[in-house]
């Protein structure tokens, strides 16, 4: 069994109606950060697609940290649904500012678009001049 079936892997809990319950464990930034590349997108992928915040330290940590483009890409992708919390914006518009970014584009701009940190005629413009 693989670190992503342990990861994911169903858990089955009996109900008291005789039926099964399934649960996703998720890992701890720690952890997370041991995985190799592909389980930590699918982790990416899984805990940004909730947009919940309880998950925002991993799809952070994805942003600034990882060290693997696809899984950068998956948390821009999905960093949206996190803009409730407070350090989002922020966080774009720093790197926007000090000129990172660029390596992750169209998913970059998207975000930043996304968050209203740009316009819809500033992302177009950024894809346009990327061709």
């Amino acid at each position: 069994m693989g670190i992503f079936d342990k990861i994911f892997g169903r858990q089955e809990n009996k109900q008291s109606s005789g039926h099964t319950h399934k649960e996703k464990t998720i890992p701890t930034l720690d952890e997370f950060t041991k995985l190799n590349a592909d389980d930590r997108m699918g982790v990416i992928m899984f805990v940004g697609d909730t947009g919940k915040s309880d998950y925002f330290s991993l799809i952070k940590y994805a942003v600034l940290n990882d060290t693997d483009l696809h899984v950068k890409l998956a948390a821009f992708k999905r960093i949206h649904l996190f803009k409730d919390n407070p350090e989002v914006v922020p966080m774009l518009t720093e790197i926007k500012n000090n000129g990172g970014g660029q390596e992750f584009e169209p998913y970059f701009s998207m975000a930043l678009s996304r968050l209203g940190i740009i316009t819809m005629k500033e992302f177009e413009e950024i894809i346009n001049n990327a061709k």
